[in-house]
Order: C-alpha cells, then structure tokens, then sequence
C-alpha cells in the first residue's frame, strides 16, 4: 500500500522505526530537517519504538526530545511544564533546558514502545521550543507502515 506520505526506514521484526534528525544551519536557527512549528509530523504504527540518529548543524547546542504532552503547542520555556518525557537524545531528563550537542555532533537514543497517542518532539533547551523547534510524532493503531508529511 501506498503511504500518504514520505515513507520512514524501520525494521518491522522488532518494531522500530529510524529518524534522521539534523538542525539546519540554513533559515530558522530553531529547525528539525527545516521545519519548524509542528510542520513536520511523523505517522508510526501503535506500539513500535523510535530509534533517533539527531545531527545539530546549528552553531547553538541543541537536543531532542519526545514528549507525552498534554498541550497542543509547546506553550511554555520548560517544555516539561507540558508534559512528561519518553525519550531523551543528546541530553538528560534532568539537564534539557541547559545540555544539548554542539554545532556538528550527533546523538541517538532508542525510545520505549509509544503507545497510541498524540506526541511532540521538541529541543528542551529553554525557550527553543516555543520559538518553534518542535514537531509532531502521531502513533495510530491505523498506521502499518511508518512515514512523515511536512506543512507549511
């Protein structure tokens, strides 16, 4: 079948699906692979993991998280204040707001299973989110095969 969108590598024997994720060094400082502002909304299938390869291109530190929110938009400088943490990558849950990897590092980390929800994935360094530097992470009982769309 078809995806209705980009499709994503994944290995569906254990259920994971791969992001490449790079800060941009082009346009918005606070980009995921150029977009900002929950442009870009990646589709999973219910229950698999998320293995994250994030790159920061960027001359400002930066990290990358996955977050059960409970706010549509990250609306507040501490992007916990919205909801709780699933996955951590080039930093801690304890040093976010503060530790992210320099202008050409890369980190990756590999999530728990997501269950089905609504998610966002956002830079917990304070203030990054809200300037624009999240996305969105949808897992669905209705997606089989992993993919993303981007908006403007």
């Amino acid at each position: 079948t078809k995806v209705p969108g980009v499709p994503l590598a994944y290995n569906a024997a254990n259920k994971t699906v791969f992001l490449y994720i790079v800060s941009l060094s082009s346009g918005n400082p606070f980009n995921f692979n150029g977009t900002s502002d929950g442009q870009l909304k990646i589709y999973i299938p219910a229950g698999w993991h998320v293995y994250v390869v994030y790159t920061n291109q960027e001359s400002i530190p930066h990290n990358f998280n996955i977050i059960a929110n409970d706010t549509p938009t990250p609306n507040n400088a501490n992007v916990l204040a919205d909801g709780k943490f699933i996955l951590n990558v080039g930093t801690t849950s304890t040093s976010y707001e503060t530790v992210g990897i320099a202008s050409g590092q890369s980190a990756s980390g590999l999530s728990p299973a997501i269950p089905a929800g609504y998610y966002w994935f956002a830079c917990g360094i304070a203030g990054h989110a809200e300037a624009g530097m999240w996305g969105v992470l949808i897992s669905s009982t209705s997606v089989t095969t992993p993919y993303y769309v981007t908006s403007s």
